[in-house]
């Protein structure tokens, strides 16, 4: 029964070991308004080479193993010049985005996977893989590393999809190179939910069922892409469905082997078994990530499926499936305190002692840092919608219009200002993370009448662009790489969406920013991006971005097949051309996927160096 209520709750809305405590506060001496990032937090030694990787030793730019072998295009739109053979370089990192770690045994239950083929959901044929594919980028970085060190790296949202504690575990575990590592949900549960404490410390048998702790993902036998019924998304879905089910009833292991006590329908699976180990042990494959790493909220950080509003009670009514998601902001955010990897918090300890102590969850998501040794600020927006609506009775009643759509809110727009301010009176570059671009904000996809909107793209656009240190916002959400300029002439600023009045805060004249998207590790081609500022001496700067891929040419396959086969009843056109294609045999692989854009991943932005 209340598999049948969570089905129809989700049909309804979807339409629309080091381990430290979780904080609540940073130092509480620090100004509200002041970046301050302890130098000790921000340090790792790079387990794999030995030296602190915040160490930039040539000037070199980055050229690693599975980066793309598309020619690099420099591109003039805000600034003319080109990189200059004795440039400096300033800073480098990397950003991950869109990773969705997906409990593909909770997505006929808990994800509305059985109306994918009607509603255009995101079942992906290669989503049982979202661990390894992490998995096999960190040991992509790991070996960069060894060569051409960056600071640190971002996750600009999205780390999970159906926002269970679980996935957020499995994130942070293989990130840290390790599993099973204590959980602050679990500990809270045994206080307060079904566990107690004893003398032999908690007791949280019941609560591990949610975290995935002691339990490994359960496999399926891998796809076959030659096999028509796995190329369309109404063939596929009821098969995929059928064999994922049985595999978690099943506790069935890749080679085939099955013991039914690890069955995973009743409880959240765990990493998958060759990951279940520590980095250090004997051939293991899990490596603790050779950088310090931090997060961005994304919607699928947010809401069940990206979708679904957070208030809904689907917690009481999937006890059975073993599934926990995040309610409240503090949740997602408590899990990163909870991490042997660097800065403990990853990013959220740096949020201000004020905001993290004021009882407020929805404040807590976005923060600033410095990098490169102060010569930047990083500011990391929260653009998630809560669907909180003035115009509702009560909290408990959720908007869900556009909850897949970004916006910030008057707080964080003054919050965002007041840093702008300060980076700009202490001479710091500055670049801007959120999970969503400007193209996906609310008023830009639902409808700015139907949604209380406090501050538009367009208002944050000319904001940024008033500053003429600020270099890009840096974004994911879209899945593709996408870059475009900001362009202010004449104190107008525009891009390929909008124009808007832009009162520069500076004598110069501005000139604007860049806007960067980068494509999700989940979907093909599962790129993720480096980006390399150079100083080039002559009053102009390079923003170098090359994008690499993980080594797993099997799931890469995958991929390019999901992508270019997904057809859904609810779009006619797309669906006619499925069945054309099965007809004639020739299928749909190799076709329809979304074009690699030259002049969006491997670029050597140009920009004028403010200062």
């Amino acid at each position: 029964m209340r598999t049948i209520v969570v089905l129809v709750s989700l049909f309804i809305i979807s339409c629309g070991s080091n381990y430290s405590e979780p904080k609540k506060n940073i130092d509480s001496d620090a100004p509200s308004n002041q970046v301050t990032v302890p130098p000790k937090e921000m340090e790792m030694t790079n387990p794999h080479t030995d030296s602190p990787i915040n160490t930039i030793n040539n000037d070199q730019p980055a050229n690693c193993d599975h980066f793309s072998s598309d020619e690099f295009i420099v591109r003039h739109d805000i600034q003319d010049g080109q990189r200059s053979e004795d440039a400096a370089l300033v800073l480098r990192f990397l950003q991950f985005s869109d990773t969705h770690i997906t409990d593909d045994d909770g997505q006929l239950t808990n994800g509305a996977s059985a109306i994918d083929p009607v509603m255009q959901s995101a079942q992906r044929i290669h989503e049982e893989y979202s661990d390894e594919l992490l998995n096999s980028m960190i040991t992509v970085v790991n070996r960069c590393q060894k060569q051409s060190p960056a600071e640190f790296m971002l996750a600009t949202g999205d780390i999970t999809d159906l926002t269970t504690v679980a996935e957020t575990r499995r994130f942070i575990d293989n990130m840290d190179g390790t599993f099973d590592a204590p959980s602050a949900f679990a500990e809270k549960c045994a206080q307060t939910i079904t566990g107690r404490i004893n003398s032999d410390g908690f007791d949280i048998t019941d609560c591990h069922r949610f975290t995935g702790t002691g339990i490994a993902d359960t496999e399926t036998v891998m796809p076959d892409t030659d096999d028509p019924s796995y190329q369309f998304q109404f063939t596929r879905t009821p098969r995929q469905i059928a064999e994922t089910e049985m595999a978690a009833a099943t506790g069935r292991f890749a080679d085939g082997t099955m013991d039914p006590s690890r069955q995973t329908l009743t409880r959240s699976p765990g990493l998958p078994q060759p990951l279940r180990c520590h980095d250090g042990d004997s051939n293991c494959i899990n490596q603790t990530m050779a950088l310090p790493w931090l997060v961005a909220f994304g919607n699928h950080d947010s809401y069940i499926r990206g979708t679904v509003p957070a208030d809904v009670p689907l917690n009481e009514v999937s006890e059975a499936t073993g599934r926990r998601f995040m309610i409240e902001r503090d949740d997602f955010i408590d899990e990163f305190f909870k991490t042997r990897s660097v800065p403990i918090g990853h990013g959220f300890n740096f949020a201000e002692a004020e905001r993290r102590a004021d009882g407020n969850p929805r404040n807590d998501g976005y923060y600033a840092f410095e990098a490169a040794d102060g010569r930047f600020r990083m500011l990391v927006m929260d653009t998630t919608y809560d669907g909180v609506d003035p115009r509702l009775p009560t909290e408990r009643l959720r908007n869900p219009l556009a909850l897949s759509s970004g916006t910030i809110d008057i707080e964080q727009f003054t919050w965002l200002k007041q840093q702008l301010e300060q980076a700009f009176a202490e001479q710091q570059l500055v670049m801007v993370f959120s999970h969503h671009p400007d193209r996906s904000f609310i008023e830009r996809t639902a409808g700015i009448e139907l949604t209380p909107v406090e501050v538009s793209s367009a208002e944050l656009n000319a904001e940024l662009a008033s500053w003429p240190n600020m270099l890009a916002w840096i974004a994911g959400h879209t899945h593709i790489h996408n870059i475009r300029p900001f362009k202010v002439e004449n104190g107008r600023g525009r891009n390929d969406i909008m124009e808007v009045a832009v009162d520069c805060k500076s004598t110069d004249d501005c000139r604007g920013f860049w806007q960067i998207e980068t494509s999700s590790l989940i979907d093909f081609p599962q790129e993720q991006r480096m980006i390399e500022v150079f100083d080039n001496k002559d009053g102009t700067g390079t923003l170098r971005t090359p994008v690499f891929s993980h080594e797993l040419k099997d799931i890469k396959q995958l991929a390019k097949v999901d992508e270019g086969c997904t057809s859904f009843f609810a779009n006619p056109a797309a669906f006619q051309q499925s069945i054309e294609q099965l007809a004639s045999g020739s299928g749909c692989l190799g076709g329809n996927t979304i074009a690699n854009n030259p002049d969006s991943s491997n670029t050597e932005l140009m920009f004028r160096w403010p200062f």
